[in-house]
């Protein structure tokens, strides 16, 4: 059931007047949304219950949501909220101002939904938690940032997120992703109608800000409907293609498995695959599990490089990646550190490694790729170990060259218990200088010389 067509343009006066006759409805505390009581009456508002409840059946939502977390980001008087709750799910709702008309609704309905007054910008999962199902209805328009808004649904997710917004037409345009901007009261005389996003835009968008699958539903109205997932599908159940082998997955701009919370750094992965000519759509990469979009996919020297957006809201610590293709099964896993917020490396609890040293296999010296980068700028040195570990992270080694011992700048998976740990110098060291290395506080491995590699 959606709304008759209006046309909806920014710095139309008929438009402009429509709206603010509205506001001035809801200012003298009329509801926008109506709200259907357990005896069958109503508590009326502008958008009458059969539209609220095609608007939310548009995304194919379970009637039974038992078990289901559920935050509604932007709940105004709470219909949403309110809906999931009696479909079985615990839910927190938010908005940026307390609304009377939501906690008088609350009272009556005896409701146990948690109820918060902050900004989009203020939520996070460390306050939170995390939900299994994000709504995000009528938020992203009236967001300064809408990019960040849309990152913090992500982090707050851990399966779904529905998305409805305010959008402008499609036009025959070479690339249709594109965006109004609204300085002042250009939509509907409101201050606080910032964009006005195509279609396209917007899905574009949800795929920045972090979700892997993303799906438009439904555009009536001027409202377009948004189904976003955090993880990609199941791989095939007889994959026709082999595992890649992932080798390493790095910061873009410093080569290290390390990452800053504040920077808008990039995820590297390297890794193998006997497929040809893989692109950004045939390549699935996943943090923690959670799906990560490709935004550049490229053929090396006995490989392939694919550089990722890396998930917003990740803890501080230890996180793994995997990748697959579109037919084959997902690789060995690799880690990277996230750090803390003030740049510190939080040291995390984990299992302990096997008992006695790695075996250091071989150590080179391989000079710098970009004399640009003063990180590098005296190479790097890659250390070839073996160890029965499961799982190693750059932070759990430590390579001592010419006496000086430093954490691992980087790690990478070879196979076969197989690994390889560098470290980027900023001076060469002299050749045949004794390495050695140790995992976590165990043993060190006995000394080998570093040898020169072109």
């Amino acid at each position: 059931m959606s709304d008759s067509p209006t046309r909806i343009t920014a710095g139309d006066r008929e438009y402009e007047e429509r709206i603010q006759r509205l506001s001035d409805r809801l200012y003298h505390r009329v509801r926008y949304h109506s709200i259907d009581l357990p005896d069958g009456s109503i508590l009326p508002g502008l958008q009458p219950v059969e539209h609220l409840r095609w608007r939310l059946d548009l995304f194919g939502l379970p009637a039974d949501l038992h078990g289901k977390r559920v935050l509604d980001i932007g709940a105004w008087d709470g219909w949403f909220s309110f809906e999931c709750e009696r479909r079985g799910a615990e839910v927190v709702a938010m908005d940026c101002v307390a609304l009377d008309t939501f906690i008088e609704a609350k009272q009556i309905l005896g409701s146990r939904v948690e109820y918060h007054t902050m900004d989009v910008n203020e939520l996070s999962a460390a306050r939170l938690g995390r939900f299994d199902i994000v709504l995000f209805f009528g938020v992203f328009y009236h967001l300064r940032h809408p990019l960040s808004g849309l990152e913090k649904a992500v982090e707050l997710s851990t399966d779904l997120a529905l998305v409805e917004s305010f959008v402008i037409p499609s036009e025959n345009r070479p690339i249709p992703a594109v965006m109004e901007f609204y300085e002042r009261r250009e939509l509907g005389g409101q201050i606080d109608n910032w964009f006005g996003p195509t279609p396209e835009c917007l899905t574009g968008m949800c795929r920045s800000a972090g979700f892997a699958q993303v799906e438009l539903k439904n555009v009536s109205n001027q409202r377009a409907s948004i189904i976003c997932r955090r993880r990609w599908p199941e791989p095939d159940v007889a994959p026709s293609a082999d595992a890649p082998q992932l080798h390493a997955a790095v910061n873009n701009r410093t080569y290290k498995a390390i990452f800053h919370p504040l920077k808008d750094e990039y995820l590297s992965c390297f890794f193998q695959s006997p497929e040809k000519e893989l692109m950004e759509d045939s390549v699935f990469v996943e943090v923690d599990g959670f799906g990560t979009q490709a935004l550049f996919v490229a053929a090396t020297e006995g490989g392939y490089q694919a550089n990722c957006l890396r998930p917003p809201g990740l803890r501080p610590g230890p996180h793994e990646v995997r990748l697959r293709t579109r037919h084959s099964p997902r690789s060995n896993s690799v880690g990277f550190t996230m750090l803390d917020e003030s740049g510190r490396d939080i040291l995390h609890a984990r299992e302990p490694f096997p008992a006695g040293p790695p075996e250091l296999c071989g150590v080179e010296m391989r000079p710098a790729g970009d004399l640009r980068l003063a990180v590098n700028r005296g190479g790097s040195l890659e250390c070839y170990f073996r160890t029965p570990a499961q799982s190693v992270t750059a932070a759990d080694v430590t390579i001592e060259a010419e006496g000086r011992p430093e954490a691992a700048h980087s790690i990478s998976a070879l196979g076969d218990g197989v690994w390889q740990a560098n470290i980027l110098l900023n001076r060469p060291i002299a050749a045949g200088s004794p390495v050695r290395i140790r995992l976590g506080e165990g043993e060190w491995s006995p000394l080998l010389p570093a040898h020169g590699k072109q």
